[in-house]
């Protein structure tokens, strides 16, 4: 078949109104094969000078359209040598002048390809394309180039990719984009999926972000995919996370994309706000931009506010924690519901002595002494305590022969007052963590509980020591992993999200944490948990782990990095494309995917840490009615019910002319009392009360 009939043939692949925007060559050292081929680009039309690098085209062989991916522009002449410009311009006072004949120049492309569709579906075309005209992809063949005909779960938007031509309306006509600087064209945007049977299982599972700290937008990028997978995926699902830097994953309930007006106010206060380009992409992808509804916070206590028992065997905390005393910056009024406390005895932490106790102290002889404590029942700093008086008092008693006993049920002396010394001081190494009696939570949940769907938990870490950090993720994963073996999620699906893995699970390390992660991801898809983990060198990551990882994405990356072998699948170009990558921008490996593909994504649903931090943190005061307003609004969204603007707020308490105190005892009542039945919302309930109990 003739080209201009495949054109008509395959018109939905092909961004026909844009028209070809260049032509395939070959020549006697460059020919076209099977896995690429060149083409030169066009001058004209306009949309021909946007190709570059991660563009997506198609070209056509016979009786087939194959689909390529841009990859090495090269700009070529007719010149044998450089010198020969030189000799040229030899004598010219104006370097910069044109010669009255000038050289012609091409831009020559490398085309890798990603797919080929013949005329015939039973058909696998893998002929090389012929020299005839070149086109923009459509999303048609976009998405059949990365695979997508060949899912056999759910489709999970993660990226967009970003082609040269214009988008277009459904009428045909390009899409303008209001700037400052007046109306720009915006984008073909595609949206970028991937397999949700090899990015949570069962068939592969698992993703991998890399990329340098700050600019890859590595955690941004995770938060995104998180809230993609909780909007498409049917199975249940939930999510966990620590937070490693201030206040990163601490308000994920705050929504980013707002009213109008509440964009403004918030841009005022210095908040950067998404665009209006943003918000095309969650349209283009389907995708809802709302905030977590289900937000879970957990956090030791601030070291040395830990509670204590001192007449009792026992802490309770359900009902009676402070939240203020935890250990995390959300410790702003009307901000706290979502705050749970993790508190441990001492028979939790000894359970990771390697986490908590130094390489030369870990000999045989103090295991058996921490052995004898586990059979003898100490549970509790207090019972510790106890345990000690009772050893000490036994060795410092003479004997008949009137000698002092060396040994304690086979201890020696000295191994027990190297333990009594080492676990005493756990009190100071992990404090805030550490109670001296036993733990009741209640009905609390805890941070290694069963999840609920949709259930987005995050373990704040980033005020505590080194030790009680490690000794968190470690014992987290691990009891959760345990559960997972045990049939006790509580959901289909839990994904773990975990940074830094090249301190956690260190290429040729060992370890508990090291090689629990190295087990997740070879079994975890089987037994429905799924690791999200990020590093900012790739190579230092235990092969085990990243290999096992289905997606990956790659942000900025350094020149120390890119050097190293865990890059050498990527061409020279895309290598090259990492090194300065803007941040908003990943490069895409995927099980379906047989070409790297490069895509952008939107600011995540939520706030920055950072700016929530400085609307809705501690350090922010409201005045009275607009403090009423965030509560009755958070109350609201919760309920899934209509919410009252600030001016129904301010006109009702201008009624009634409340005190900040007044007004902080009122909405203690309100959330305290108030239960959605569907006969009230929070706004009735509000109204209600001040009503009823005349203030």
């Amino acid at each position: 078949m003739d080209i201009p009939s495949l054109v008509t043939h395959f018109d939905a692949l092909i961004d026909t109104q844009t028209g070809p925007i260049g032509r395939v060559v070959t020549s006697e050292k460059n020919p076209a094969a099977a896995h690429a081929f060149s083409f030169w680009a066009a001058d004209a039309p306009a949309a021909a000078l946007a190709l570059d690098i991660g563009h997506i085209v198609v070209a056509f062989s016979e009786e087939a359209a194959v689909i390529g991916i841009l990859d090495e522009p090269q700009r070529y002449s007719d010149l044998g040598t450089f010198l020969d410009d030189y000799f040229d311009y030899q004598g010219e006072e104006d370097i910069g002048a044109a010669l009255a004949s000038t050289r012609p120049e091409i831009l020559v492309f490398t085309c890798r390809v990603l797919a080929s569709r013949h005329l015939r579906d039973d058909v696998r075309s893998r002929r090389p394309p012929r020299s005839g005209p070149v086109y923009y992809a459509t999303p048609d063949a976009i998405r059949l180039a990365l695979g997508k005909e060949g899912y056999s779960g759910t489709a999970i938007p993660v990226l967009l990719h970003r082609n040269g031509n214009a988008a277009r309306d459904a009428e045909g006509n390009e899409i303008f984009e209001e700037t400052d600087d007046g109306n720009r064209l915006v984008f073909q945007h595609t949206p970028v999926d991937v397999d949700s049977d090899y990015l949570l299982g069962p068939e592969a599972g698992h993703a991998n972000w890399t990329g340098q700290s700050g600019l890859a937008t590595k955690t941004s990028h995770a938060l995104f995919v998180i809230s993609s997978v909780f909007q498409r995926s049917p199975q249940s699902v939930a999510a966990l996370m620590f937070n490693v830097k201030g206040p990163d994953l601490l308000w994920l309930d705050k929504a980013a994309y707002v009213s109008t007006d509440e964009t403004e106010a918030l841009a005022a206060r210095g908040v950067k706000m998404p665009t209006p380009l943003d918000r095309l992409m969650y349209e283009k992808m389907a995708m809802s931009p709302a905030p977590v509804d289900n937000l879970r916070i957990f956090a030791p206590y601030k070291p040395g506010g830990e509670p204590h028992n001192e007449h009792g065997d026992q802490i309770n905390l359900d009902g009676t924690f402070d939240p203020a005393a935890l250990n995390t910056l959300r410790t702003a009024r009307h901000e706290t519901d979502c705050l749970y406390p993790i508190l441990w005895n001492l028979q939790e932490v000894l359970r990771y002595p390697h986490r908590v106790f130094e390489g030369g102290d870990l000999d045989d002889k103090f295991f058996g002494f921490l052995s004898d404590l586990r059979e003898q029942n100490v549970q509790t700093v207090k019972g510790f305590e106890a345990k000690m008086r009772e050893i000490m008092d036994y060795l410092n008693t003479e004997g008949d022969d009137g000698k002092k006993p060396q040994t304690w049920n086979d201890h020696h002396r000295f191994t027990i007052l190297k333990a009594n010394n080492r676990i005493s001081n756990l009190t100071r190494k992990c404090g805030g963590l550490l109670a001296r009696n036993l733990v009741n939570y209640g009905d609390l949940p805890r941070c290694d509980g069963t999840f609920a769907d949709r259930e987005l938990r995050v373990i704040d870490i980033a005020n505590c020591n080194t030790t009680v950090q490690e000794l968190l993720v470690s014992a987290t994963i691990q009891r959760i992993w345990e559960r997972a073996e045990r049939s006790e999620l509580g959901v289909e699906k839990v994904i773990i999200f975990v940074d830094e893995l090249n301190k956690y699970a260190p290429g040729g390390g060992r370890g508990g944490l090291r090689d629990t992660l190295v087990d997740i991801a070879a079994r975890g898809r089987h037994l429905n948990v799924v690791l999200f983990g990020a590093e900012q060198f790739r190579s230092k990551v235990d092969d085990e782990v990243v290999g096992n990882a289905a997606t990956s994405f790659y942000g900025r990356i350094g020149d120390e990095e890119i050097i190293s072998p865990s890059y050498r699948a990527l061409t020279e170009s895309t290598r090259a494309e990492l090194l300065r990558v803007p941040k908003g921008t990943l490069l895409m490996r995927h099980a379906h995917i047989p070409v790297p593909v490069f895509g952008v994504f939107p600011r995540p649903p939520a706030l920055a840490g950072s700016d929530a931090q400085k609307v809705y943190g501690a350090s922010v005061h409201f005045g009275p009615e607009e403090s009423v307003y965030r509560v009755l609004r958070t109350m609201s969204q919760t309920a899934g019910v209509t919410e009252p603007t600030l001016a129904m707020v301010k006109t009702v308490l201008g009624e009634h002319d409340l005190t900040s105190a007044q007004c902080d005892a009122l909405m203690e009542r309100v959330r305290g009392s108030y239960r959605h039945s569907g006969r009230s919302t929070p706004w009735q309930y509000f109204c209600n009360t001040i009503s009823k109990n005349g203030i």
